[in-house]
């Protein structure tokens, strides 16, 4: 994973709609855990509703170390182009680190499928530089799908309706923007950002009245 995913914690939690999420790219199951975990935190959430929590990864040995933890109420093993549910089958769609592993094409394959699964909300991070690169060995074996393929433009996903706020600085030396402490104006900024976070709320239609 690349970017600042530390940072991605207090941004994320609160604005989980709903009492359904959908995973993609599921990895390691860090956002599993922490939904289940912190489902109080959330938008809707509290200490006594849980939370459905589905993953679905493209790498069979992430699926195959997430079973033996059983944090997931449902694992699949799909692509993010052709997701095998049925039209706002999720509250809240969360694809972190996600698009920069599609090609172009894919990616906006993929965006369109999160909508179209997504009631309330999709929320996605992607890095903002790039960053190109080949699939890398893993805990769970090699991984051919962690290769880097696309570079998304603020200007590309803003067009396409998501608001972006910026997490980290990718002027180096990365130390020196953790001493000064300029996390807050990089996510107001997100040129500056090394890392994108997106939202974009799913508008219901509208009902007519004469129904």
């Amino acid at each position: 994973m690349s970017g600042s995913p530390l940072l991605l914690d207090p941004v994320v939690l609160p604005r989980i709609r709903g009492t359904s999420i959908l995973d993609v790219g599921c990895g390691y199951g860090k956002w599993g855990f922490l939904v289940k975990k912190f489902f109080f935190c959330t938008k809707n959430g509290n200490a006594i509703v849980e939370p459905f929590v589905a993953g679905i990864d493209r790498h069979h040995g992430n699926l195959q170390g997430l079973t033996r933890h059983g944090v997931y109420d449902l694992l699949v093993r799909g692509d993010a182009t052709r997701l095998s549910f049925r039209d706002k089958s999720f509250d809240t769609v969360l694809a972190f680190e996600v698009i920069e592993h599609l090609t172009k094409a894919d990616g906006y394959k993929a965006l369109q499928e999160f909508e179209r699964i997504a009631k309330s909300c999709v929320m996605l991070s992607t890095p903002n530089t790039k960053c190109l690169r080949a699939g890398l060995e893993e805990q769970f074996g090699f991984n051919p799908f962690e290769a880097h393929l696309s570079w998304w433009k603020i200007k590309e996903l803003r067009a396409l309706g998501y608001r972006c706020y910026g997490l980290g600085v990718k002027f180096p030396p990365s130390w020196l923007w953790s001493v000064a402490e300029l996390s807050y104006i990089s996510y107001r900024i997100p040129a500056i950002a090394s890392s994108l976070f997106c939202v974009k709320l799913i508008k219901q239609p509208r009902l007519n009245s004469d129904q």
